[in-house]
């Protein structure tokens, strides 16, 4: 038997979770290992409760929901999977570091969580969790492992994903530094409608030139959730009219914000097919842009690409 995937949705309501972790307070660098401390646990956990609960009085609730890069701490993660089972969203959230003690080496990664019943708008128990990876630590994390006594290790991640949300569209992810890969942002070209971006970057500016460019060259939806430490978490979409190009913006630090925002999707795929010619809501697209965001395209051979599927027919 065959199903086919439903139609896209004319918009996605998106959630974006700015929390305010403190990266030297939380790790304590020169310690024995990096893991983060329990008043910085604590504090990360109550500021996550209140950013779900206020997306969960929102008049138009999130369907998907972005937490910055490290932002969850392991402790943390059944505590947080009954908060996304309870609103019934898709969360994509970046995790505290995982440790291996073995092998003295640390993953910085992200998690997808799908409720069970996330597709059928009922409330759930539990939910599938999908794991993703950041290939390239920043300098100054990769730096920041030698402190410790005995220094860490970083174990990259490899693989370039891109999950099928169904009706949502297709999503690209970046954990921080990656977002600068540019080999990376080629294999998402027309493969994605959305390219998420979990971060802790100081230099907010230069991902928000990175954000712009790659929104007209990958062309798709670009959204940068980063710490509010650092703020700068943005939304950009490659329409016509730059005055609606930016869908949110955050300026300045240590900024606390749980804010709802509005994706394009049905008509943005229209314009990543080459369909948008009359009304020119979007953008032309670039130079030798080739779409592939259906769900049987398949990347180059030899290619990292996986994609995963988040939608299952009822």
């Amino acid at each position: 038997m065959t199903f086919e995937t439903p139609a896209l949705v004319e918009t996605l309501t998106l959630g974006v979770i700015q929390t305010t972790l403190d990266f030297e307070a939380a790790w304590n660098v020169g310690s024995d290992e990096p893991k983060i401390s329990a008043p910085e646990d604590s504090r990360a956990w109550h500021e996550i409760r209140r950013a779900m609960r206020a997306l969960a009085d929102n008049d138009d609730q999130p369907r998907i929901i972005l937490l910055p890069e490290l932002a969850l701490p392991r402790t943390r993660l059944d505590d947080f999977e009954r908060l996304a089972c309870s609103m019934n969203v898709l969360a994509i959230v970046g995790v505290d570091y995982r440790l291996s003690n073995r092998t003295k080496s640390v993953k910085n990664q992200g998690l997808v969580l799908v409720p069970k019943n996330f597709w059928k708008r009922t409330s759930s128990r539990y939910a599938a969790r999908v794991w993703f990876g950041k290939r390239d630590p920043a300098p100054a994390e990769a730096s920041g492992f030698k402190k410790y006594a005995p220094p860490w290790a970083f174990h990259s991640d490899s693989n370039v994903y891109v999950f099928d949300a169904g009706p949502y569209g297709r999503i690209g992810v970046s954990i921080c530094y990656d977002f600068m890969d540019i080999e990376r942002a080629l294999l998402y070209r027309g493969r994605v409608h959305h390219l998420f971006v979990i971060a802790y970057n100081r230099d907010v500016k230069l991902f928000e030139s990175l954000a712009v460019s790659l929104s007209r060259t990958v062309f798709c939806n670009v959204v940068v959730c980063n710490t509010g430490y650092f703020g700068g978490s943005l939304v950009v979409s490659p329409y016509y009219k730059a005055f609606k190009r930016f869908g949110y913006s955050v300026e300045g630090g240590k900024i606390f914000t749980a804010q709802c925002v509005q994706l394009p999707v049905r008509g943005l795929d229209a314009a990543i097919r080459g369909c948008d010619t009359e009304s020119a809501t979007y953008k032309h697209l670039p130079p030798g842009f080739t779409a592939s965001v259906g769900s049987t395209a398949t990347p180059l051979e030899g290619s990292p690409l996986e994609t995963r599927t988040l939608f299952t027919p009822d």
